[in-house]
């Protein structure tokens, strides 16, 4: 098994990451530092870790229903609380992508690099979906806008947004992402002057919440 893949399989990170632990000679194999992100594990091997020795993990994923109030790190230097609090050993697993702190709603925790590779990577181009709740309409002219692409900074970015109704003297839309960039929801409601007063994951991957409450979480299988 390559080197990185193992890594991923112990729970230290996904294989993006775990390849910058590699480059950063941060794992040692044997005794050794190892650099080759090509290295075959062969079985009897001993990995470290940060001078930590690490173990294979059965492969296992939850969903979470993340409430407002955490942050997806596994430490944070504001003493806030993380998600990985809500799930039994959560410090051996890693999320695939991040909600911000004051966004709320599914995601997906887990120590199984290939599927975190495969549900991240842009080319495969999986949906997520969203209920933002914002203090201002969109015109229909800019929800066309949105759909092709705008340039906001250094980034471009585009969305699927759907209006869904107007309450509590607010504006309910649905909002559909395939790549799901930094602040993306945000940063396109506030090109428009306008501010997102609530932010929810409804959906990722095609991967549902089905009930589930908040702050609560459940294992599922990669068929899910």
């Amino acid at each position: 098994m390559r080197l990185n893949k193992y890594l991923a399989k112990c729970g230290i990170g996904s294989r993006r990451k775990c390849d910058e632990y590699i480059k950063n000679g941060k794992i040692k194999v044997n005794g050794k530092v190892i650099s080759d992100f090509s290295y075959n594990v062969n079985p009897g091997s001993y990995i470290q870790f940060n001078n930590k020795l690490i173990n294979k993990l059965e492969d296992l994923t939850y969903i979470l229903n993340k409430p407002k109030g955490y942050v997806c790190s596994k430490k944070d230097n504001l003493d806030r609380k993380i998600i990985y609090d809500l799930i039994p050993d959560g410090l051996n697993f890693f999320s695939i992508g991040r909600l911000d702190y004051d966004t709320s709603g599914i995601i997906i925790i887990t120590n199984d690099g290939d599927l975190s590779y495969s549900l991240s990577h842009p080319k495969f181009n999986f949906k997520k979906k969203y209920y933002v709740f914002s203090d201002k309409k969109f015109s229909y002219e800019n929800l066309k806008k949105i759909k092709k692409g705008i340039k906001v900074g250094n980034d471009f970015l585009k969305a699927d947004i759907k209006f869904l109704e107007y309450i509590n003297n607010g504006y309910f839309w649905d909002v559909i992402l395939t790549e799901g960039k930094n602040r993306e929801i945000k940063k396109i409601f506030n090109q428009f002057d306008n501010k997102v007063l609530n932010l929810h994951r409804y959906e990722f991957a095609g991967i549902k919440l089905n009930g589930l409450k908040e702050g609560k979480y459940k294992k599922i299988s990669k068929k899910k």
